[in-house]
């Protein structure tokens, strides 16, 4: 078994896609401990809360991908509740309209401005009890856009989909960018590493690669 291999035996994750934007939540826990890491909590995040509380796991980080209002919609109230860390890269502070997403209706408990913890950059190696992730800044998306590499396991945002890639017209949006992160960044990972994005079912390095319509490898 190789180390890669050995981390994800380690690891157990569970999935929570929200019902307006289809948007996936991923609660990250070890096998042999409470410690939990929740990746982009938005508007399922009383499931991921359920969760946590009746497993007693202990949330010691909230990672986020990118700053759109499905993948944080839910950060300021987990923050609050269980004083995790927020982990997100700070290019993404600039399309976040404080004012405006307080206003949506559909947040749970309501949005309010959150701190920053840990400001994200790439190559940076985050601990998990004794574990090691790797972020990879990955912009494109949003300027920000940032995945989490876990061995063999990618947490991929809206960066790279099942036989798609993120949208680039939003603010920060660049479609150069978003080629060069997947080409130069997620395509030079091992081909078995399993991508698991921010909407849609998973799928792997390998696969995107031969069958990715948007962005062929070469």
């Amino acid at each position: 078994m190789t180390p890669a291999e050995a981390l994800r035996e380690k690891l157990d994750v569970s999935i929570f896609p929200d019902e307006l934007f289809g948007e996936n939540c991923y609660l990250i826990r070890r096998r042999d401990t409470t410690a939990a890491l929740v990746v982009d909590p938005g508007l399922q995040l009383d499931r991921v809360e359920r969760q946590l509380r009746e497993e007693r796991l202990t949330l010691e980080r909230i990672l986020v991908t990118h700053g759109h209002i499905d993948h944080v919609g839910g950060v300021p109230a987990l923050h609050q509740e269980t004083g995790a860390p927020i982990a997100m890269h700070p290019d993404d502070l600039a399309i976040l309209d404080w004012e405006q997403l307080g206003r949506l209706p559909f947040i749970p408990r309501g949005f309010a401005p959150f701190v920053i913890g840990l400001a994200l950059s790439h190559g940076m190696n985050l601990t998990f009890q004794d574990l090691r992730l790797r972020v990879l800044h990955t912009p494109g998306h949003t300027e920000g856009s940032v995945c989490f590499l876990f061995g063999l396991d990618c947490f991929a945002g809206d960066t790279l989909f099942q036989r798609g890639i993120g949208r680039t017209d939003l603010p920060g949006g660049d479609m150069r960018k978003i080629v060069f992160s997947i080409r130069e960044v997620l395509y030079r990972l091992p081909p078995k590493t399993v991508v698991y994005p921010g909407h849609g079912p998973r799928t792997t390095i390998e696969e995107e690669m031969l069958l990715n319509p948007f962005v062929p490898a070469g």
